[in-house]
């Protein structure tokens, strides 16, 4: 199959002719020992955020709850077969205040 722009047709990227040199730039040679070796003198250290800690925290508790809580599917799915389930907005509406404000907290915009 051809493919044809500004009048030049080609068939890909077999029709292109590249040609590479042997040559080995400067910024592929390794660096020298002096250069890539830190000094003994150099500590460093990390320091991590209480955001971030509090976001671990979460997160870990996060990993030992189940990903779906089958009862509150099973509920759900009853109230929709029976024709009972209601959607409420303003649960909704107050839900979503509540987690903007919780993340607010934590510094989360």
């Amino acid at each position: 199959m051809a493919n044809t722009i500004n009048s030049y047709t080609g068939n890909g990227a077999t029709s292109v002719a590249t040609s590479r040199s042997s040559q080995t730039s400067a910024s592929n040679t390794p660096a020298t020992t002096a250069d890539a070796t830190p000094s003994a003198e150099v500590s460093q250290k990390v320091k991590i955020s209480s955001t971030a800690a509090k976001l671990s925290s979460i997160g870990a508790e996060l990993g030992r709850q189940p990903a779906i809580d089958q009862a509150k599917v099973a509920q759900i799915s009853k109230a929709l077969a029976n024709g009972t389930y209601t959607i409420s907005a303003d649960k909704i509406a107050s839900g979503l205040m509540q987690s903007e404000q919780d993340l607010a907290k934590i510094g989360i915009e």
